[in-house]
């Protein structure tokens, strides 16, 4: 399953994907992994939330991006939930390009049942309508 939470820089969606995935923890019986451009959050993520910082790999393009993600969940078969915070950001791509990565992400989440949490700075208007399904806020 994918979810996508999208707002302008400063409408809180890091806060309500922190609040996520602290609340996640409390439930899941497997793991949990917050991938974000910076660390500047990591106090507050519980500790028990996998904090990856994705600026410190050469992440260049959504395929670079793909590939970094297959290999987290190929290290770790017990993830749960996946949070990707500031996707456009991360794939260095503007939201109306990352059509491929979100289908290749949802064969993924259906291959592994793993839940994928997705922030990205826009508004719902800029979103493409077959992503449309999958908008939460």
């Amino acid at each position: 399953m994918i979810k996508i939470i999208t707002g302008q820089t400063g409408e809180g969606k890091t806060k309500k994907m922190i609040e996520a995935a602290n609340q996640a923890v409390t439930h899941i019986k497997g793991h949990a992994v917050y991938i974000d451009s910076t660390n500047t959050h990591r106090y507050a993520l519980s500790h028990q939330v996998r904090l990856i910082e994705a600026s410190t790999f050469p992440l260049k393009s959504q395929t670079d991006f793909f590939g970094f993600l297959c290999g987290i969940l190929s290290a770790n078969h017990d993830i749960e939930i996946v949070f990707i915070d500031e996707l456009v950001k991360l794939t260095h791509c503007c939201i109306d390009d990352l059509t491929q990565l979100f289908d290749r992400i949802r064969e993924l989440s259906d291959k592994y049942q793993v839940e994928f949490i997705i922030g990205t700075s826009c508004s719902h208007g800029d979103i493409p309508k077959h992503l449309t399904p999958y908008l939460i806020a």
